[in-house]
């Protein structure tokens, strides 16, 4: 049985390389409907041995609502700040 305290200390790996996931922020992008998307300032969980950056489930679906504004833009290339959106 996994005690409260162990499951604490309990320390992320990345599915790529067995690193450590820290806490970080990124830019992370995207090609929405042949238009390039740059999203910064983005939270996420991110690797310190290969640097790969993954979005926390808290975040994924404002990104995906930010995605969906921008696309009704018609703008070909879009840089947005994550908190901005």
């Amino acid at each position: 049985m996994v005690t409260e305290r162990q499951e604490i200390n309990k320390v992320k790996r990345c599915p790529l390389c067995d690193g450590e996931m820290r806490d970080g922020i990124t830019a992370i992008p995207f090609l929405v409907s042949e238009k390039v998307v740059v999203i910064k300032d983005v939270p996420a969980e991110i690797c310190s041995e290969c640097g790969e950056a993954y979005m926390k489930s808290s975040v994924v679906d404002k990104v995906e609502s930010v995605l969906d504004k921008l696309e009704a833009l018609h703008s070909e290339m879009s840089v947005v700040h994550y908190a901005a959106a």
